[in-house]
């Protein structure tokens, strides 16, 4: 089964795991990593490490996902994964997190797969005009 960090600024990887597992129902192999206000970026990407190391021990596929490109829990998942063979998605959001548990099992193809979940949480993003909706 495919395992999935969630790496984020405070603790919205905590919250939004929380809201997976009230949808989904409890999680394996689903981690997550909070980086708080004072903490370096090398200690995130030690965090980092120790967390997916369970997935390289056993040649399991695990995916990261962060909140922001460019920003320490990206670069940090960067500097601790620079020689695996994983993939970082950024821009977590709840679709997002609920195609991977949902279809996690069924994955065939790490990339295809990988594509197919950043597409879907794009298609998620909607601007709805409520008086044009309710007219």
């Amino acid at each position: 089964m495919l395992g999935i960090v969630v790496c984020t600024h405070s603790n919205f990887a905590a919250g939004i795991h929380a809201a997976v597992e009230m949808i989904a129902g409890e999680q394996e192999n689903f981690d997550v990593i909070c980086f708080q206000e004072g903490e370096g970026m090398l200690d995130l990407s030690e965090r980092v490490k120790e967390v997916t190391s369970k997935y390289e021990e056993a040649g399991e596929k695990y995916v990261v996902c962060v909140d922001l490109f460019g920003a320490t829990p990206f670069n940090a998942s960067a500097a601790a994964l620079a020689t695996f063979d994983t993939s970082v998605i950024t821009g977590v959001n709840l679709p997002m997190l609920l195609q991977l548990v949902m279809e996690r099992e069924f994955c065939e193809d790490y990339d295809e797969f990988l594509a197919s979940v950043a597409e879907g949480a794009k298609d998620n993003i909607k601007v709805i005009k409520m008086r044009e909706m309710f007219s």
